[in-house]
């Protein structure tokens, strides 16, 4: 679907706990004594794909009965499979995010509260993500993504005329329309959610574009600051030696940053000047494109010191021209290999 074409409930009860609503009413169905119902297959399905995240070979026979809790010891959702048998009763344990992330250690502690009335085999912790995330640090849980969520709930698409259902699948559908929408919009009329498509594919993709090692730091995020934030891709981290900095290369929406991450603030005024006069150095010598100093570097753990002079974006016929663009950012990474041999 490219667009709303009618009023979407969706459209409106926009946070995590409708979203958690929504979840828990549709696993709810999944219980045998609703077999019969338009939901009711599909549900089970639901549950399965869950449940495959961590037992590939579950089949739908074993559920006998399904129990949905909400906030039990602050976790989002508790899903019970078979809770009255003791040897095929299953955990199914849901942290919902939409557009936030976790954090405090919370998925460890619903874990290991969950550990109190089920064994490890009995549990099924599900990371469920329909926002906007590059990586994922969940540690024993799975991640249930938005295009994994998508994909099952339009298997119902022709058959299920529940409105609730169809709302919620609208809903996901719109939100997949609206971030890959960037390679057919004009570059000076990018939205947020064409630099989050955009960024989500440069990400996915960044095997065209280097070598990714165990130690890869690179991320896509969006990031708040005084001057209004904006979207951003960091990557090309050189840890060096005997050095007051690390240089790394970060994309500010339409702008390439050649920038040091400084630790010792006492440092950074020097870091900062050393690392600019290496840079420019180099790229003047590769003379491959054109670089800027900035107008303002800062003194923060974070600086800029060195941009690609204008829009490091390649277009033809007005639209991204994605693999040129990418072409852009190796001459980038060949200044700090130039810069910062290893």
């Amino acid at each position: 679907m490219s667009h709303q074409t009618q009023p979407n409930l969706f459209s409106y009860a926009t946070s995590e706990l409708s979203q958690d609503a929504f979840i828990c009413w549709l696993a709810a169905w999944a219980d045998p004594i609703f077999g019969g119902f338009e939901l009711h297959q599909i549900a089970r399905e639901f549950l399965l794909s869950l449940i495959h995240k961590h037992k590939t070979n579950y089949t739908l026979e074993k559920i006998q009965t399904v129990t949905v809790l909400r906030q039990v010891e602050k976790l989002d959702i508790l899903i019970e499979i078979n809770k009255d048998n003791s040897y095929e009763k299953l955990a199914i344990l849901i942290e919902d995010k939409t557009h936030t992330d976790h954090h405090s250690g919370q998925l460890g502690r619903y874990y290991d509260n969950a550990k109190k009335d089920y064994t490890v085999e009995q549990i099924i912790p599900i990371y469920f993500k329909t926002g906007y995330q590059s990586k994922f640090d969940v540690g024993q849980y799975k991640t249930y993504l938005r295009k994994e969520f998508l994909e099952l709930l339009q298997v119902g698409k022709s058959t299920i005329k529940n409105a609730i259902y169809c709302d919620f699948l609208s809903h996901l559908e719109n939100m997949e329309y609206a971030v890959n929408q960037y390679s057919n919009t004009s570059l000076s009329d990018w939205s947020d959610n064409d630099w989050r498509g955009f960024f989500m594919q440069i990400y996915n993709s960044r095997e065209q574009f280097y070598t990714i090692g165990e130690d890869d730091r690179a991320n896509w995020n969006y990031v708040a600051n005084p001057a209004g934030g904006f979207f951003g891709f960091w990557w090309y981290f050189k840890p060096l030696q005997n050095e007051l900095y690390t240089p790394y290369l970060q994309l500010e929406n339409n702008s390439l940053c050649f920038k040091i991450e400084v630790n010792d603030e006492t440092k950074r005024s020097m870091a900062r000047e050393k690392a600019f006069q290496k840079l420019m150095a180099a790229a003047i010598q590769l003379n491959s494109i054109r670089v800027e100093r900035p107008k303002r570097m800062g003194n923060g753990r974070y600086m800029t010191v060195m941009r690609w002079d204008g829009d490091y974006r390649q277009k033809r016929n007005g639209l991204l021209d994605f693999q040129e663009t990418l072409e852009n950012l190796k001459k980038a990474q060949e200044v700090l290999d130039k810069t910062f041999p290893q």
